[in-house]
């Protein structure tokens, strides 16, 4: 009987160790992004779930925008529009690049500061299929000084919401009204809702609770 308790307890350990390094990740993948560019910030993030992640961005928003400059390296980008700044797989096996302009803005070049040139695999944790979203919470200290009303979502476009939550559009939305940051919007959508519905549909069996994995790379100079 001991003996399987220790057999027990090493498996649960092997387990978490898998987690925290990657979701499994095998060799060449450069697995999970670093807890800075799911959550934002530099503190300790392994324990704190989506719900934590959202009231801390209200707690920072609150309080303003200090100690971090967002507009830091601005004026490297030449226009109001950052062409092909980030490409995006759709899928943990996603092969089909898809580009993704930017908007220049705070929030969005706030983003990009913590995305890397190398892939990373980014996780949303919310999939709506009556809303046409996947979404998931990021922490920083994200600017809301160009949060518009938006009447009609367009598919492909990414919003940064108020309470800090992150959401790509996979569907037209009519009548969506919502209250939101523009991000950026996919070059091209043919194929795109149903490369996501695909994405999900091959994920419902995640360990972790993900919807639907994304990979992105910073391809801005």
């Amino acid at each position: 009987m001991k003996k399987n308790k220790l057999t027990i307890l090493a498996a649960i350990t092997v387990l978490g160790l898998t987690v925290f390094s990657g979701c499994g990740a095998g060799a060449g993948d450069p697995g999970e992004p670093p807890a800075e560019v799911v959550n934002g910030g530099s503190i300790d993030t392994e324990d704190i779930n989506p719900e934590d992640a959202d009231k801390e961005n209200k707690s920072v928003q609150a309080g303003g925008n200090d100690g971090m400059d967002v507009t830091e390296g601005a004026d490297a980008y030449e226009s109001e529009i950052l062409t092909n700044a980030i490409s995006v797989r759709v899928g943990r096996d996603g092969t089909e690049e898809w580009n993704v302009d930017m908007y220049h803005n705070d929030a969005a070049l706030t983003m990009l500061d913590y995305l890397s040139d190398s892939a990373m695999l980014f996780p949303t944790y919310t999939y709506d299929e009556d809303g046409g979203f996947v979404a998931q919470s990021v922490r920083g200290n994200y600017t809301r000084d160009d949060e518009q009303t938006i009447t009609d979502v367009k598919t492909g476009e990414l919003y940064l919401f108020g309470g800090g939550q992150l959401r790509f559009y996979f569907k037209d939305i009519e009548g969506a009204n919502i209250t939101a940051t523009p991000i950026g919007y996919y070059t091209d959508v043919e194929g795109l809702a149903e490369a996501v519905q695909e994405a999900y549909t091959s994920n419902l069996d995640d360990t972790w609770g993900v919807e639907v994995y994304f990979w992105i790379t910073k391809t801005l100079g």
